[in-house]
């Protein structure tokens, strides 16, 4: 486990500004200023604060799917961890990569794995949920997309919100293909459907859109 040596704002200054970010940078960074990045091919991709529209539907998501999930876990004698706003490491070389969906399912890692911890990489993940937001329409529906099949993510389910801000209206699930690409496995849509997600792949799960946008 590495433990990060006490913080020097000027080194955290000259990290933020650097051509690349590395594993080494990100590790010594604070948890405050670490949750506000993602990292892709060694760049800083700063991530905005989500709106509360968006943080209450990723909540009611995340309670949906780990019960459901967990359900599916006793059953089966498997074990999977459910979690919003996880680093899931893509690759640490030749260049750093990770994203942090806003709800993510991986199995369980008991142990450290070298410099990672017990945060999931990519191989571990069952499904990454990307919540569309104003400023991330583009990254969620076009580069995420691309980036969660090339590195092997079985399911990739999209939430949109009306304007971009709630209530949610529309609900993409994708299914990895054999040859790599994702294709529509199911698309819900608010007004026609009655379920947001009705769904028993990769488990049983059924949630309506009042449950989906309780809070806002």
């Amino acid at each position: 486990m590495v433990v990060a040596s006490a913080f020097d704002f000027s080194d955290h200054k000259a990290a933020a500004y650097a051509p690349q970010m590395t594993l080494d940078m990100y590790l010594a960074f604070p948890e405050d200023a670490s949750k506000l990045i993602e990292v892709v091919d060694g760049w800083i991709v700063r991530c905005e604060s989500a709106e509360p529209s968006h943080q209450a539907i990723q909540l009611n998501l995340l309670i949906a799917i780990r019960e459901a999930a967990g359900l599916r876990d006793r059953t089966k004698q498997s074990c999977h961890r459910v979690l919003g706003d996880m680093d899931v490491l893509i690759a640490d070389s030749p260049k750093l990569h990770f994203r942090r969906p806003d709800v993510v399912v991986y199995r369980c890692i008991d142990d450290d794995r070298g410099r990672w911890g017990r945060k999931p990489i990519a191989a571990d993940c069952l499904i990454a949920v990307e919540i569309v937001s104003a400023d991330s329409v583009t990254t969620d529906i076009r580069d995420k997309r691309a980036e969660y099949a090339a590195a092997d993510i079985p399911h990739y389910w999209i939430v949109r919100m009306t304007d971009n801000d709630g209530p949610a209206i529309s609900v993409e699930r994708l299914l990895l293909t054999s040859d790599g690409e994702y294709t529509r496995e199911g698309l819900a849509i608010r007004g026609r459907d009655f379920h947001a997600i009705d769904t028993i792949s990769p488990f049983p799960l059924k949630l309506t859109w009042e449950a989906l946008d309780e809070g806002l």
